[in-house]
């Protein structure tokens, strides 16, 4: 039995959806030129004055509103000092003392609540790029970039529920198109804070932060190698000094950054170039109205409605595009369990062969709901249905005229199943003979000549049941 808690806090930086930067007019938009997207105001030049960029208030309390947490009316933004080299005013303005939102909570699946202590705008850094000479380039395009950081309570035990959590992130902002919150890009970043303390202690362990994580795996791979790196410390009795750590993607290891700095050495004061950022009662009851399903609520709504186990729901829920696509497709449809394991498993397998979205497909909504209509009418079966879906996504032709072009039968009736059997039977005669005589296994091959020569129109059970009955004949 282990004889330490593991605890866990996380801080996760998102990068908010706008145009341009949330303090000046630069664009945000991604771009392989360093230093193009860049102006005095996030160059930090002498004698510039930053402007707010009202776009990103209503996108983080849609995040905030989502995350349950309470929007404060009044809130401000401070200075905090540093001095890094990506950082060119030697300070980033962010909100300190007087946060957008605080205490709000996030449910896991078990039931746990991971509380959120607040979540506050800011500004992001520029990026630093180590060349194989050892020289150290800045590229200052994302200074300036909006954020806004997402903080919690150390309430998580495990590397597992960090990873649910930050899952649950990224598609609630996905859904509320607040963010693209790709980690690749650094749009999303997850930094876990972890500390280590006997059963019998009440008190937190110092704790230590993991940087440079840019997926859920690499946070997970982070976060284990540093609860065991603890773990050795405190067995030989030795101290845990609180770092920052950096998590090395190529060698899977970790590495000291430098150390941990504590609130008051960042020397906080009021952004005096910024006014407070005042919100009515009226400002959020409107954005609140505007807010879509959250993928909780639509996961819940899936499984009542549609039948979905929670298995199916956390894939159709996965993407919003994904699931109205899903809705749209089945309408109408009576058999669901069917259609929804044919929709599961065929859909994403298009979409991850082609790298696409469900809007790039070259088919619609109302061709998929034909073709699962056939299924359910049983007018196709699954595998007749899988070749026309393919040639859909090959040329967005509707399932009618592929049906066309393939012969204009949708499916051998029984009589037509009957014919095709005996036609099997008179051209593998020899099998038919060996079969007879106690080859149980050549019952296998002379089905799958049968489905060769429908062409995937005919019910294999029926072929099953009617082959074995003419083979009795």
């Amino acid at each position: 039995m282990d004889e330490y808690i593991v605890t866990i806090g996380v801080e996760t930086h998102i990068q908010i959806k706008t145009k341009s930067k949330i303090f000046c007019k630069c664009s945000t938009e991604f771009t392989e030129e360093p230093n193009r997207n860049v102006c005095p105001i996030c160059m930090g030049l002498p004698g510039v004055m930053p402007t707010l960029n009202f776009e990103v208030v209503p996108l983080a309390i849609k995040t905030a509103l989502a995350l349950n947490c309470n929007i404060n009316r009044i809130s401000g933004f401070a200075r905090k000092n540093y001095f890094y080299p990506d950082l060119p005013k030697g300070y980033q303005i962010t909100q300190h003392e007087f946060p957008l939102a605080t205490s709000g909570y996030m449910q896991l699946r078990s039931g746990k609540k991971i509380r959120i202590k607040r979540i506050h705008l800011e500004e992001d850094t520029g990026k630093m790029i180590h060349d194989q000479d050892q020289n150290s380039l800045l590229d200052f395009n994302r200074a300036g970039v909006p954020l806004m950081e997402i903080v919690t309570e150390p309430d998580f035990n495990s590397e597992k529920e960090v990873i649910e959590y930050l899952e649950n992130l990224q598609r609630i902002v996905r859904y509320l198109d607040v963010s693209t919150a790709n980690m690749e890009f650094g749009e999303l970043r997850g930094e876990p804070n972890i500390s280590l303390r006997k059963k019998d202690d009440q008190k937190l362990g110092t704790k230590t932060e993991i940087k440079n994580l840019n997926s859920f795996k690499s946070i997970e791979k982070g976060i284990i190698l540093e609860i065991e790196r603890q773990k050795e410390l405190l067995s030989k009795g030795e101290r845990i000094i609180s770092v920052t750590m950096l998590f090395d993607e190529r060698k899977q290891e970790l590495r000291p950054m430098r150390k941990k700095e504590s609130v008051s050495e960042y020397r906080y004061f009021p952004e005096p170039d910024l006014p407070d950022l005042l919100l009515s009662e009226n400002f959020i009851e409107e954005i609140k109205k505007s807010m879509v399903e959250l993928p909780s609520q639509k996961l819940e709504r899936l499984q009542k409605d549609y039948g979905l186990s929670f298995e199916e729901g956390e894939i159709i829920t996965s993407n919003r595009d994904f699931a109205d696509f899903f809705e749209k497709s089945v309408d109408g449809v009576k058999n669901l369990k069917k259609v929804t394991k044919f929709f599961i498993r065929e859909i994403p397998a298009i979409l991850n062969e082609k790298k696409i979205g469900v809007k790039d497909l070259k088919f619609n909504h109302k061709d998929l709901n034909k073709l699962l209509k056939m299924i359910d009418e049983e007018k196709v079966n699954l595998n007749f249905a899988q070749d026309i879906l393919k040639k859909m996504s090959l040329t967005g032709n509707d399932p009618d005229d592929i049906i066309k072009c393939d012969g204009g039968n949708i499916s051998l009736n029984e009589k037509d199943v009957e014919n095709m059997i005996i036609e099997v039977i008179k051209e593998n005669s020899k099998e038919v003979e060996r079969y007879k005589n106690g080859e149980d296994k050549l019952f296998g091959f002379l089905v799958g000549q049968c489905m060769k020569k429908a062409k995937n129109r005919a019910n294999p059970k029926l072929i099953n049941e009617m082959l074995k009955e003419i083979l009795k004949r």
